[in-house]
This record gives structure tokens, sequence and C-alpha cells, in this order.
């Protein structure tokens, strides 16, 4: 990169001098400690490093989306601003009796997932690195008791990649579905306020507890967003299920989410419902314009109410997709056109 250049790319972002030569002062520093090389041979890697560095900022600020959950989707600034609507900044703190701190710092919210991005921060004596933590929480929107059922993957956390492993300090991903059996028209994530009360962080396999925050419980408190970033349907679609015939009764897409609910027979005695239900995770495809395909990836919720006969099913995307730009919804091997149905309003 050519000092024209460099320097348009500073004008655009309008630096000030001060936080020029700070930067400039600390990557030149970092580097004299890796080799000594002249400081007018190391100027143009430096200014292009700050250059690259002061774009992460620009790209952070017009979008909204925190980076860690950009690198989540592998996303950029095009497919960030599809979940503008959804991204709740939040940069609350809380430092317990114990010297643990926690953070957090924003949400991503659709009409049926929430995602929390928390940072743990433990004393400076203990390290925390690798993946094989937990953050265990409690909020004031939990999954409803039923005496019949099956339900699960409602909520759970996932550490995110840290770039000094070797440092007290993690990035958690903590995640929650809706309520087993919602009630599509009543449960969902968008308007009124969330709550989230960590009580925990353990070892994931163990479940040893490496910190308690239960006896000083803080709660964090969240405006949620009123509007919605997908795209409800009713559908009354005819699947088949295995052996079953059942009603692929309503559909919703988001950039980052997929939900739907399957309709079959009342009073089944079947208490995980038909065998087939364990493919639909695997064999769900969002169909694009432009013939691309999208995956499912985690699973945020799955349940079945043998009483009902009532089936709900919420993942994750591997992307971010437009919703304007998905025309049908592949499920077992069954495509269904959103062509011919119309959005619910709400």
């Amino acid at each position: 990169m050519d000092e024209d250049k460099l320097k348009r790319v500073f004008d655009q972002i309008k630096p000030t001098q001060e936080q020029e030569r700070v930067m400039l002062d600390r990557l030149l520093t970092g580097q004299k400690e890796v080799k000594p090389v002249s400081r007018m041979k190391k100027m143009p890697a430096v200014l292009a490093a700050a250059a690259v560095l002061l774009l992460a900022c620009a790209f952070t600020v017009a979008t909204g989306l925190d980076q860690k959950f950009a690198a989540l989707f592998g996303a950029g600034e095009q497919e960030t601003r599809l979940i503008k609507d959804g991204v709740v900044q939040v940069d609350q703190r809380h430092t317990y009796e114990n010297g643990w701190t926690v953070e957090v710092e924003q949400m991503l919210v659709d009409r049926y997932t929430l995602a929390v991005l928390l940072d743990v921060i433990a004393p400076e004596e203990t390290a925390l690195w690798g993946e094989d933590y937990s953050v265990l929480a409690t909020s004031d929107i939990e999954p409803e008791s039923e005496e019949n059922g099956v339900g699960g993957w409602v909520s759970g956390s996932i550490v995110l990649p840290d770039d000094d492993p070797g440092d007290h300090h993690i990035s958690i991903l903590w995640y929650r579905g809706p309520t087993t059996y919602l009630q599509a028209d009543a449960q969902t994530f968008l308007g009124g306020e969330f709550t989230i009360t960590p009580l925990r962080l353990v070892e994931k396999i163990t479940f040893e507890n490496l910190a308690d925050f239960s006896q000083e419980r803080h709660d964090f408190c969240v405006k949620l967003p009123d509007q919605d970033s997908g795209r409800q349907y009713e559908a009354g679609l005819p699947i088949q299920v295995g052996e079953d015939n059942m009603v692929l009764q309503s559909l919703y897409v988001s950039p980052i989410s997929v939900a739907f609910m399957i309709q079959g027979e009342e009073n089944d005695f079947r208490m995980w419902g038909p065998a087939a239900f364990s493919e639909i995770q695997s064999t769900t495809v969002l169909n694009l314009l432009d013939g691309q395909t999208a995956s499912v990836g985690r699973a945020v919720s799955q349940s079945y109410n043998p009483d009902t006969g009532m089936g709900e099913f919420v993942f994750q995307l591997n992307q971010i997709v437009d919703p304007d730009e998905v025309t049908s919804l592949t499920i077992l091997g069954q495509t269904f056109s959103l062509g011919g149905l119309l959005p619910v309003e709400e």
C-alpha cells in the first residue's frame, strides 16, 4: 500500500493526530521486540497495519455488530446490516466480591433466538484458556414445565475463539431458545425486557465449579428490540415425516435462524414423536434466489408434545442470509416454496 492510498484511508476514517501517534508508537514498540529493523523500513508495514486496525473499528461502528458475533457467522459489512434491528448494545459490567468480573457486551435477537455476548474476567492469578467452559445462568424467560413431552437445547453456552489463550479473560456466547411448547403468537423475544443472571462458570465436561456468582446474584436487564428482522409465514402444507402424514404449520426465516412447527395427530403414544424427527437438522436447507443454499447449524431448541402432536424446531444458520432472498425451504427432502405464502403481519 503506497503512501497516497494510506493517506486516503486515514482521511476517510479521520483519526485524530494523537490517535495516530499512539497507534504507531504501539505498533513500532511491538516490532522492536521481534527483531531490530530500521524505523524507515518498518514504516510502510506499520502504516498498513494501522489502517487495517482503523478500518476494523470503523466497520464495527458502522454495522453495530460486535466483531466476535461477525466472526461467528463469517460475515462482512453487507451481511451484518441485515441484522441491525436485532443488535442490542448492552455494555453492563459487574465485579463480584470473589474478584471475578462478568460483562454483558451485546445481544443478538430475533423472534425465536436470543444470544448474549459475555466477557468473563478472572482474577489476575487465574488463567483461562481453551474451550471447556460453560456459563450457567438463569433468566426471566424459562422453559415451561410439562408433565408430558420432551424438549432440548433450550439454552447453553459456547466459548468463542481467544486471541490470547494464556490470559485471564474469555468471551462466551450464551443462548436461549423459545420456551418449550411455544405459543407462537404470545411468547417471542420481541419487545419488553429481558433479564439474565449469571450463576456459575463451570468446567464443561466435569461441571467442576470454577467461579460461583450465585451467592452475590446480579441481574443484567436489557430492553429487547420491537422490530423483527425475520419473516413469519403461516403454511398449512402437508409434509411426510417417516410414515406419518403431518402438516407444516408455520415457517420462520430470519437472517440468522430458521424455525418451524409441524403438527401431527394428538395423543401420540411415542414420547419422542416420529423417528424421522431426528433427521430434521441434517436435512433442513434454505434455497436462495441466486441458486445457492444455506444450511442450518446449531440446534437452538427442539421439542415435541405428544398430547398435542406438535413438534417445534429452531436452528441457527451457518451464515447470515437475506430473508427476501430465500425462495424455499427443504425439510426431510421435501421442498416448500415461500412464493405462495404471505408473511404474517404483526
